[in-house]
């Protein structure tokens, strides 16, 4: 069961503070990926709902609200399992009053609503090193790359604003890769697994957190 004071509630996932008036204060923590966030500032303008369920509390945002979640659709940043059902119940009650009182839509928001994590300008994969500079994404793929991930050219450059989409996937299960991956305006319908792809880097275990920040960053700079 988790600990809650007034307006917090605590998780193995982290604790969510409300402070009554419009802003949620996340400190994560549980994982490697959510101990790497620290602390977010959540507006009430981002959120379309909050649900409590028997597994716990559960933020729901508005689409286009944050882009880490934007780029990862797995891993549930929002879920907040163990909660003190009745404090949880007090908050999901408190912030539905106020996105009445605010008339917050349940659209997509038109801007980012939160911010992403801060991101180096490079990242290194299994398979390839990512960087950003001068306006342009590059790929600079390593000798275990083979020749159809390097058909595009070796460094391969896309002009930021050629970039229409960003993915990130962790490493789920024995002997899976995660990757991030980028959608350009030249971007077949059917394209090679992020292994063959030349616009896709497969990530190391043990940077996810940062190529996760990678792509999250990434995604603001085409989509300000």
């Amino acid at each position: 069961m988790g600990r809650v004071t007034g307006g917090e509630v605590t998780s193995t996932y982290g604790t969510v503070v409300w402070d009554g008036i419009g802003t949620l204060r996340i400190r994560y923590g549980g994982t490697l990926i959510r101990t790497r966030l620290g602390e977010r500032i959540v507006p009430i303008e981002a959120l379309r709902a909050v649900e409590v369920t028997d597994a716990g509390l559960r933020l729901l945002l508005r689409d286009g609200a944050d882009p880490l979640q934007s780029v990862t659709q797995p891993i549930e940043l929002y879920d907040f399992p163990g909660v003190d059902h009745d404090a949880a119940e007090g908050i999901a009650r408190d912030i539905g009053q106020a996105l009445v009182r605010r008339d917050v839509p349940e659209t997509a928001a038109t801007a980012w609503l939160v911010a992403p994590p801060p991101a180096p300008d490079r990242i290194e994969g299994r398979d390839a090193t990512l960087a950003v500079a001068s306006g342009q994404l590059t790929f600079k793929y390593h000798r275990s790359a083979g020749r159809k991930k390097k058909a595009l050219g070796d460094p391969w450059s896309v002009p930021l604003g050629d970039i229409v989409d960003v993915e990130w996937a962790p490493a789920v299960g024995l002997g899976a890769r995660g990757f991030l991956r980028i959608t350009t305006t030249a971007t077949p319908d059917v394209r090679p697994k992020p292994k063959h792809d030349p616009a896709a880097m497969l990530t190391r275990r043990a940077t996810e957190a940062d190529a996760l920040f990678f792509a999250a960053r990434l995604l603001t700079r085409i989509r300000p």
